[in-house]
């Protein structure tokens, strides 16, 4: 019996920083540390063991090593490939073993948990070993957090920063300046880290065309070795995804806030009451709302982004199986490996 592929938290690490195109980046593509990696498969493997949907930062008690209940936001990311696994030191309290699986361990019969134990035994505590579509996916999900969205912190008018800038008397002799000044920093905030955010996608799009042009740049000997797979189906894509490569450099998220419009409500509401903790709460729970808006479009535009590469990355395995030439084959799935930081799928 052939046994799969695992990796511990140290090689997934290694594999996640990896620049994609397989060359050295002029800063470390990612930057992040085992212990942040850990951190990452706990709240993925609770999180399913907790039946949680997929996507959703969602607070629950669990049950630690320690025996103690612990309460944490836990959160399970989307998987890629046909099979993504991962074993974990948590699969001894949680997991509830199928009665075929305890069948094999009653006749004597190793499982593949058992098969894997004495790698699974030098990866770290708590241990987690993992498949090639489960690092995968955790690379994808690194790269969600860490490249378009990481810079996404910023600051809100709180009771307290508000209380620190003015006084309750300037703010109700000054009620429209006060605010519309606290919103506009508050807006100017936002579209400087949209212009961040503009920059993150012209790298990513720079990397992109870099791998696109190495698939373009084989199409002649695609053609002489396997002219059947060089179909216009083929190069209709290649161009979608040049096109895709195009609008994610020109990506850009508005931001543009009423601001007039918020002070006038804010006045028409709480001006007579004179209360100063529920404007600053008022104007706080705006701009909370309104990050909140702005974080789910760079995690939308990011999911796209991900799927649409995903995508194109398996649609150009599948064509490249169907090379009859082994050496081919291997050479061209191989290269596409390396570039894109993927696996084949079997």
């Amino acid at each position: 019996m052939v046994i799969e592929k695992y990796y511990n938290v140290k090689e997934a690490l290694t594999y996640i920083k990896k620049y994609p195109s397989g060359r050295e980046a002029i800063e470390p593509y990612m930057d992040l540390s085992e212990k942040q990696i850990r951190d990452i498969l706990k709240k993925d493997v609770l999180g399913y063991y907790k039946g949680l949907p997929i996507g959703e930062h969602i607070k629950e008690d669990y049950e630690n090593f320690d025996g103690e209940i612990v309460v944490d936001s836990l959160f399970v990311f989307p998987k890629y490939g046909d099979n993504p696994k991962i074993f974990s030191s948590w699969d001894s309290i949680y997991k509830k073993e199928s009665s075929k699986t305890k069948m094999l361990q009653r006749q004597g019969i190793k499982t593949e948990n058992e098969q894997i134990r004495e790698e699974y035994k030098k990866s770290g505590k708590p241990a987690y070993l993992m498949n090639e579509d489960y690092l995968f996916s955790l690379k994808l999900e690194v790269e969600r957090r860490q490249l378009p969205i990481k810079f996404v912190d910023i600051p809100l008018h709180t009771v307290a920063t508000i209380k620190a800038l003015v006084t309750e008397k300037e703010l109700l002799a000054h009620f429209e300046e006060i605010i519309s000044r606290l919103l506009e920093e508050f807006q100017n905030n936002l579209q400087k880290d949209a212009k961040d955010y503009q920059k993150t996608c012209i790298e990513q799009s720079n990397r992109l065309d870099e791998l696109l042009c190495d698939v373009s740049g084989r199409n002649d000997i695609l053609n002489s070795v396997a002219p059947e797979i060089l179909t216009d189906e083929y190069l209709t894509k290649l161009r979608e995804m040049n096109d895709f490569c195009d609008m994610l450099r020109k990506q850009m998220v508005e931001v543009q806030l009423n601001i007039k419009d918020e002070v006038g409500q804010l006045r028409k509401k709480y001006n007579d009451k004179k209360d100063f903790k529920k404007i600053s709460s008022k104007l706080y729970d705006f701009e909370k709302y309104q990050l909140s808006k702005y974080k789910s479009k760079l995690i939308e535009h990011n999911r796209m982004r991900i799927e649409t590469e995903f995508n194109y990355q398996q649609y150009l395995i599948n064509e490249y199986q169907k090379i009859e030439d082994t050496y081919w084959q291997n050479s061209f799935i191989n290269n596409l490996k390396d570039n894109f930081g993927i696996k084949e799928n079997r």
